[in-house]
């Protein structure tokens, strides 16, 4: 299955290049990577089970990689313009994996008002609504968060699944009950925060539930294996 990309789109790319999301060189209109870097073989990840869990996890790249200084500068740097590659290589890892298509509902971990007042955007949102596009697939704002969390980049892993435990909920049930969910965040660190995210959903009667994230990333002596700004998983 190739993604979809309508004749507006193409000629939107003639003049507006999509990036890519290793180096943000221009690339082809259908690809994620310049030509240099498919030639360097970039690290992509295969698809993964999340830990303690039976729900398909797919990422794109490690987070020790040059992909990580774009997703830092969307956050926090105001470099929103990459959302649109960031998404197509989000959208192009689940294509490669085969295991969604335009049929399944799209959604993002949420962040409270708090949150949003804050950042004044919710990246995960903002990747998962291009991403779904890509497929011509759904979206919709499925969950909703509860109440304030920690930072999960100030704790160590056992301590993670604690303290997102019960903070999300699903805001429209009538939306998942028996559908096939993609779930959208930009990283994933110990895949707590997605996990909870997950079991809202499927206790709100989800047939299937995919996790798919930009960045995939591992602790280091209960420390995320990263410095700079903090991730939320």
């Amino acid at each position: 299955m190739k993604l979809k990309t309508s004749q507006i789109e193409r000629l939107w790319l003639w003049f507006f290049p999509r990036r890519c999301v290793w180096c943000m060189g221009v690339t082809e209109p259908e690809h994620m990577l310049c030509a240099d870097c498919q030639t360097m073989q970039a690290q992509r990840f295969a698809p993964e089970l999340m830990q303690c869990s039976q729900i398909p996890l797919v990422c794109v790249f490690t987070y020790h990689s040059r992909a990580r200084r774009i997703l830092l500068n969307v956050k926090f740097h105001g470099g929103r313009k990459n959302i649109h590659s960031i998404g197509f290589a989000m959208a192009d890892a689940l294509r490669e994996a085969a295991l969604a298509d335009e049929t399944w509902l799209f959604c993002a971990v949420p962040m409270t008002q708090r949150q949003l007042k804050i950042r004044a955007f919710n990246q995960s949102e903002l990747l998962a609504k291009t991403a779904a596009r890509w497929f011509d697939a759904p979206y919709a704002q499925l969950l909703r968060k509860t109440r304030e969390t920690q930072t999960q980049h100030d704790l160590p892993a056992p301590e993670r699944a604690g303290n997102v435990a019960n903070a999300y909920a699903v805001a429209q049930p009538g939306l998942v009950k028996n559908k096939k969910i993609v779930l959208c965040d930009d990283i994933c660190t110990t895949g707590a925060t997605m996990q909870e995210c997950a079991r809202a959903l499927q206790d709100a009667g989800a047939q299937q539930v995919i996790c798919l994230c930009y960045l995939r990333t591992e602790l280091m002596e209960g420390r995320d294996a990263h410095t700079g700004p903090s991730n939320r998983d």
